[in-house]
């Protein structure tokens, strides 16, 4: 398959939780990989533990309504904001009906409806709009 170059090389998988690596872990050894290892518990428990000392940086994003989590008030600010380039960490959901895709805006330009529009970059929401009919 497309990685079976590294194969023999050791392998670090990390997710939110940690569920899914381990679903990828054992999916990874039936295809022949030798070392494969997760971080227990994923990020979430790696965040809790070393907060922002350990290798993280920044917010993490996560499914449900509070869309990332900093794993301590020092948290690096990593994104920014598609409009004024100003650092920023919030996903804020389209307007476009339809439309699945998040955008990292700042405080302040999310304070401009026209900002929350559909472009031609939101491919999610063009997906399914052309679904839809």
């Amino acid at each position: 398959g497309k990685y079976d170059h590294l194969k023999d090389k050791p392998i670090v998988t990390y997710c939110t939780g940690g569920i899914r690596c381990e679903i990828l872990s054992a999916v990874m050894l039936n295809r022949g990989f030798k070392e494969v290892y997760q971080i227990e518990g994923g990020i979430v428990r790696y965040g809790q533990k070393y907060r922002d000392s350990g290798l993280w940086q920044g917010a993490l994003y996560v499914f449900d309504n509070r869309m990332t989590l900093n794993f301590s008030e020092d948290a690096v600010t990593l994104g920014t904001c598609v409009n004024c380039s100003e650092k920023t960490s919030q996903f804020r959901d389209c307007e476009g009906p339809g439309c699945k895709d998040l955008v990292l805006l700042c405080d302040e330009c999310f304070t401009d409806p026209k900002n929350l529009k559909c472009d031609e970059s939101h491919i999610r929401g063009r997906k399914k709009l052309q679904q839809i009919g």
